[in-house]
C-alpha cells in the first residue's frame, strides 16, 4: 500500500511538473482587435515539420525553466512561415524548450496568419499581436518572475520580419494603443525576412505578399522595411543567416546589421556558409548548433548572467 501511494504521488508531482512547464493562454482578454469574429478554422499539420494555418485566436505559451537565471529575463519567440501559417515546433516549441536550459522564460506567440475574411487591415495585425504579447508578459512580470526591461523577442524567417518591425515601430500609433512600453529589450533573427524592397525579396519568398497583397505602395515598402526605419534607440540584435539562402537573401540580413550599425547600436552577426533556409536552431549543412552564440551575446551585453 505504502510503495503504491509512492508511486501516485510521484506521477502527481511529474504530472504537475509538466502542465506547470508549458502553459498556454490566451493573448488577448475579449476583443480581439481587427478581428471580424471567424469561426476557429486552425488547422495543425505534421508533415515535415509541424505547422499551423488559419491562426484567427493567436495565444502565448509560455516555457518555464526549473531553474531561472538571475537576470530573469524572457524570449518571446515569432515562428515563420510567410505569415501563412507557422513553422510552431522547430522555430517555436524546440527553440522555446532550449532557452529554458539556460534558465531563460520562453513564450511561444501563435501569432494569426494572414487570412482577410477573418481580419481587418491584416498588414498590422501580427504586429499588433506581437505588441499585446511584450504587455501582457509585462503587465504579468511578477507572475513570470521576468525583469520588465530584459523582456526580448527571438524570430525566424517571417517571424524576423515580424520582430524586426516590431523593433522599429513600437512607437507608431497606429499599434501602441496604452502607455505599456512595447519596445523589445533586444532581439535575435534567424534567416530573417527583413527588407520589402524589390531588390532584396526573393522570387521564392511569399512573405510580403501575404502581408501586402500583389501590390504594395511604395510607402507600404518602406515602413515595412525595418532597415530603412532604424533609429538610435532600435535595440540591439543578433543576426544568423546563410549565404546560400534563396527564400530570403543573406543580404536581409547585411543591410539591416549595417543600418544598427550606422547608429553604433549593438549588434552581431554570423553568416555561414551553407545552410539554406529554415535550418531553425541546427545547421545540418555545416553541422553547427549556434544558440550558443547567441547566450554569449547576451551575457556580453548584460541581458543573461554567468550562472
Amino acid at each position: 500500500m505504502k510503495n503504491k501511494f509512492q508511486r501516485c504521488m510521484l506521477l502527481l508531482l511529474l504530472f504537475h511538473k509538466i502542465t506547470t512547464a508549458q502553459i498556454s493562454m490566451p493573448l488577448y482578454k475579449g476583443e480581439i482587435p481587427n478581428s471580424n469574429h471567424c469561426l476557429d478554422k486552425e488547422i495543425t499539420e505534421t508533415g515535415g515539420r509541424k505547422v499551423v494555418k488559419n491562426v484567427s485566436v493567436p495565444t502565448l505559451t509560455a516555457f518555464v525553466p526549473e531553474t531561472q537565471n538571475s537576470a530573469q529575463l524572457a524570449v518571446i519567440i515569432c515562428p515563420g512561415g510567410g505569415y501563412s501559417n507557422l513553422s510552431i515546433q522547430d522555430g517555436g516549441f524546440e527553440a522555446a524548450k532550449q532557452l529554458t536550459k539556460s534558465g531563460i522564460v520562453a513564450f511561444v506567440l501563435k501569432y494569426r496568419t494572414v487570412d482577410t475574411a477573418c481580419n481587418k487591415n491584416y498588414a498590422i495585425v501580427p504586429l499588433q499581436d506581437v505588441q499585446q504579447a511584450i504587455k501582457k508578459i509585462k503587465s504579468e512580470a511578477k507572475k513570470w518572475k521576468i525583469d520588465t526591461a530584459k523582456i526580448g523577442l527571438l524570430g525566424f524567417s517571417a517571424g524576423g520580419h515580424l520582430v524586426t518591425t516590431a523593433a522599429t515601430q513600437y512607437q507608431n500609433p497606429q499599434v501602441a494603443t496604452d502607455d505599456l512600453s512595447v519596445r523589445p529589450a533586444f532581439t535575435l533573427l534567424a534567416y530573417p525576412v527583413i527588407s520589402f524592397t524589390d531588390e532584396l525579396t526573393s522570387p521564392k519568398s511569399k512573405t510580403r505578399f501575404n502581408l501586402l497583397g500583389e501590390n504594395p505602395s511604395s510607402d507600404q515598402k518602406k515602413w515595412f522595411s525595418p532597415e530603412l526605419n532604424v533609429t538610435k534607440n532600435t535595440p540591439p540584435a543578433f543576426l544568423i543567416h546563410a549565404s546560400d539562402d534563396s527564400t530570403s537573401y543573406v543580404n536581409n540580413s547585411i543591410v539591416y546589421y549595417n543600418a544598427l550599425h550606422q547608429f553604433n547600436i549593438a549588434a552581431e552577426m554570423l553568416i555561414y556558409q551553407k545552410g539554406g533556409h529554415g535550418f531553425a536552431m541546427y545547421n545540418e549543412d555545416e553541422d553547427d548548433y549556434w544558440l550558443h552564440l547567441a547566450l554569449k551575446w547576451l551575457k556580453l551585453n548584460s541581458f543573461l548572467n554567468e550562472q
